[in-house]
């Protein structure tokens, strides 16, 4: 459970730090957002997996929870994302919160 919960508290220091210092840097042209994956495939997600008794089981439960493909998300659309908001493409996007993560966080719960 105390896991769960330095997940939230790190999310609501993320929520606030992107809010305010997207206020803050209005004056001079600053753009502040955040971008949010959930489910990304890395070394590190693998050896999370690996501790389960069947990791490729585990695997299957996560993705049949991501509502668009059933797939993970990848580093490249994470990146994709960054690249976008820093383009001028994107010069009237700040103090947003953009979810990388094929509908998991949002749609999981709608959908069900």
């Amino acid at each position: 459970m105390r896991a769960v919960a330095d997940q939230r508290g790190s999310g609501i220091a993320i929520d606030e730090y992107t809010i305010r210092g997207a206020a803050e840097l209005l004056g001079d042209g600053i753009r502040v957002n955040a971008v949010i994956p959930a489910e990304v495939m890395t070394p590190l997600y693998r050896q999370w997996l690996d501790t389960f008794p069947n990791p490729e089981q585990k695997l299957q439960s996560v993705l049949s929870k991501i509502p668009l493909e059933k797939r993970m998300t990848s580093p490249d659309e994470i990146a994709a994302m960054v690249v976008f908001l820093l383009s001028a493409r994107a010069a009237h996007i700040t103090g947003q919160h953009v979810f990388v993560d094929g509908g998991y966080v949002h749609l999981d719960r709608a959908l069900t």
